[in-house]
């Protein structure tokens, strides 16, 4: 019993490691990223000062190309951006990295300047709710392909909107995970979205689009919360 609860402690432990190295505040080295700044976009590298509000990030040291270093607010910059997101090829290689985004906005209850992950842009914005990353698996999981009048959607095939846009299921599904969400439309209020509040945002961010309505007609499952970041995909490509 007692080896059992030491190897669950460890994995725990490294399953905590491992989920700050992915989302890039780990504290202990400095990350290649980018900060904008009064609408200019600086390069550089990015050590997070583990320092937080509301379980959110507010500052960080960023040291530019010349090698000069100054630490910033969330309050003073407008975003950032780190390359922590592995792309993997077809041989499971790393062939390089994505930047994840973040964005300075007011924290949900002391209305303080706060860094917040985006996880999606557009109409719609979702940043990620850090103290919702719990041990929830609400991926879909739905193996029948949707098909939509405007899209389509299959676990093995991503979503298709058109013929300008795609993205990968393994994208859809990192979007999927978390009890609740911060979201945004139109620069509007932040709201926290979660399981116990869908209902009550649904129409306020979805029904002004009619061709949302056409797609949750011939897919109603899409109105489920797990499906959430699968319908604000479309709806951010649809209704622009």
């Amino acid at each position: 019993m007692k080896a059992n609860l030491i190897l669950m402690s460890l994995l725990l432990l490294i399953h905590q490691a491992l989920l700050c190295q992915v989302k890039g505040l780990t504290g202990l080295m400095s990350v290649d990223g980018f900060l904008v700044n009064n609408g200019d976009t600086l390069f550089g590298s990015i050590l997070w000062k583990q320092k937080y509000i509301e379980n959110n990030p507010y500052a960080i040291r960023f040291t530019d190309g010349n090698g000069e270093s100054r630490i910033y607010d969330a309050g003073m910059i407008s975003g950032l951006g780190t390359y922590s997101i592995p792309v993997i090829n077809e041989f499971d290689e790393i062939v390089s990295y994505e930047p994840e985004n973040y964005e300075c906005r007011p924290s949900f209850k002391k209305n303080q300047p706060v860094f917040l992950n985006r996880l999606m842009d557009g109409r719609i914005k979702v940043f990620l709710n850090r103290s919702s990353m719990s041990i929830t698996t609400s991926a879909i999981k739905e193996k029948s392909k949707m098909d939509g009048i405007n899209f389509s959607f299959s676990p093995g095939e991503g979503l298709t909107i058109g013929p300008t846009y795609k993205t990968s299921y393994r994208i859809i599904e990192s979007r999927t995970r978390y009890a609740s969400y911060f979201v945004e439309k139109n620069g509007g209020t932040l709201l926290k979205i979660s399981r116990d509040n869908y209902d009550e945002f649904f129409r306020e961010l979805f029904d002004d689009c009619p061709a949302i309505q056409t797609e949750l007609e011939k897919n109603p499952v899409l109105k489920l919360f797990k499906n959430f970041m699968l319908l604000t995909e479309i709806y951010n490509q649809l209704c622009k």
